[in-house]
C-alpha cells in the first residue's frame, strides 16, 4: 500500500472508531479509492492537493460533491502526516461521522434562484444580528450586500439540518463548490468562520425548540 493508501486506511479507522456508520465508512472508502491515485508523487503541500481534489470532484455526481469535499478536507491532514493537527481535530470532534445531504446547484446564482422559487425566508435571528454588527462597524454597503447573499445561501443549505457544528461545516463545503473563484472562496471561508459563533448562539425558534426537547 502506498503512502496515500496507508493514510486513507488510517482515516477510515478513525471515523469508524469515533462512531461513523458502516455505510458512511463504505462510501468514503470508495471516494478515497478515486482520490488517492491522483495524489501519487505529489508534493505534500496545499496547492497540489487542491488541484487533485478539484479533479476528483469532477468525477463525483453533483448531489454527492459536498460530502465528498468534506471527506477530502478531513483526509488532507492524514495525507500530510500532520500528527499534531490530527490529534487536535480528533479531540475537538472535528471529523464528520455522517453523510449530510444538501441541496446543490450548478452555480451560486442557480442556488439563489431555487431559493427564490421556493419562497424561502426561514432565516435565524443570527443573520440580522450579525449583519447589523457589520453595518454598525462601518462595513461598506456593497460588501455587506455580498456577505448577505452568501450567508442567505449558506442558511438555505442549512435549513432542515440538525443545529450542529458538523452540519455547518458540511454546508460551508457545499457553498464553496458554488464559488468558482479562489479569491471568493477564501473570503467566504473567512466570513463563515466569523459568522459561526452567531449562528451557533442565535438559532431559529424551531432549532431552539429542538434543542430544548433533546
Amino acid at each position: 500500500m502506498n503512502d496515500a493508501g496507508t493514510a486513507a486506511a488510517a482515516y477510515l479507522r478513525l471515523i469508524e472508531r469515533q462512531g461513523a456508520e458502516p455505510a458512511v465508512v463504505l462510501v468514503r472508502r470508495q471516494w478515497l479509492r478515486r482520490l488517492t491515485p491522483l495524489l501519487t508523487q505529489l508534493p505534500k503541500e496545499g496547492g497540489a492537493y487542491r488541484q487533485a481534489v478539484d479533479a476528483f470532484l469532477e468525477r463525483i455526481p453533483l448531489a454527492d460533491r459536498a460530502a465528498a469535499l468534506t471527506c477530502a478536507r478531513e483526509f488532507y491532514y492524514f495525507w500530510l502526516g500532520d500528527v499534531q493537527r490530527l490529534a487536535a481535530m480528533a479531540s475537538s470532534g472535528s471529523f464528520s461521522l455522517r453523510q449530510v445531504d444538501l441541496r446543490m446547484a450548478q452555480s451560486l446564482d442557480g442556488l439563489l434562484e431555487r431559493m427564490g422559487q421556493e419562497g424561502f425566508g426561514r432565516f435565524p435571528p443570527a443573520l440580522d444580528l450579525y449583519l447589523g454588527q457589520l453595518f454598525e462597524s462601518g462595513t461598506d454597503t456593497m460588501v455587506l450586500a455580498g456577505y448577505e447573499r452568501w450567508l442567505k445561501a449558506l442558511l438555505y443549505l442549512l435549513d432542515g439540518q440538525p443545529h450542529r457544528p458538523d452540519s455547518y461545516r458540511a454546508a460551508v463545503d457545499a457553498l464553496l463548490l458554488h464559488l468558482p473563484d479562489q479569491g471568493e472562496r477564501h473570503r467566504f471561508v473567512e466570513l463563515a468562520r466569523a459568522f459561526y459563533p452567531s449562528w451557533l448562539a442565535f438559532p431559529s425558534a424551531q432549532d431552539r425548540r429542538g434543542s430544548s426537547a433533546a
